[in-house]
């Protein structure tokens, strides 16, 4: 059974989907802002903040109603932030990994896990990979920071849903 705020988040996209208009990449559909495999998509601004910014409001500021592909942990660590532009997200974005990465221990030496039993060895690396996983997530956000053109554009018929931008 949905919960009011599935319920609501439906409503939303069914009264105010039509606004946003699907963001290509031109290295495929990964996630936007890590690059890893995109498995969903995101709304840039979150729907449940879309009623605030009517179209005057976005057009005065810029803000483009976009779907970009995201991977699951992006997108879950996005949510519904009043986050809403792209270099906003990607700022929240880097310090939410590396917040998660700081929480980590840090890694070991193969001569300190080689000192280990067989199960802990496999435990810590596992963990490294992990923590290696979290920094190559951290790097992709950067990168994507400072690639600008990449990023989707306000057009000034974004109400229009047949619309479609692709980035260079």
């Amino acid at each position: 059974m949905a919960s009011k705020a599935e319920k609501r988040r439906r409503d939303l996209i069914k009264i105010h989907g039509h606004k946003y208009r699907r963001h290509f990449l031109a290295e495929g559909y990964f996630c936007f802002y890590c690059g890893d495999r995109a498995q969903g998509l995101d709304h840039v601004p979150p729907v449940s903040m879309i009623e605030d910014l009517p179209y005057e409001k976005r057009k005065k500021w810029g803000i483009p109603c976009v779907l970009l592909p995201s991977c699951g942990d992006c997108n879950s660590a996005l949510s519904n932030r009043s986050l809403f532009n792209v270099f906003d997200r990607l700022l929240f974005l880097e310090s939410y990994f590396d917040a998660k990465l700081q929480k980590q221990t840090s890694l070991w030496s193969e001569s300190e896990i080689k000192e280990l039993g067989h199960n802990l060895q496999g435990y810590v690396r596992a963990k490294q990979e992990g923590l290696q996983w979290l920094a190559s997530k951290i790097r992709a956000i950067q990168v994507r920071q400072i690639k600008p053109e990449t990023f989707p554009k306000f057009i000034e018929e974004d109400s229009d849903s047949s619309k479609v931008e692709k980035s260079p």
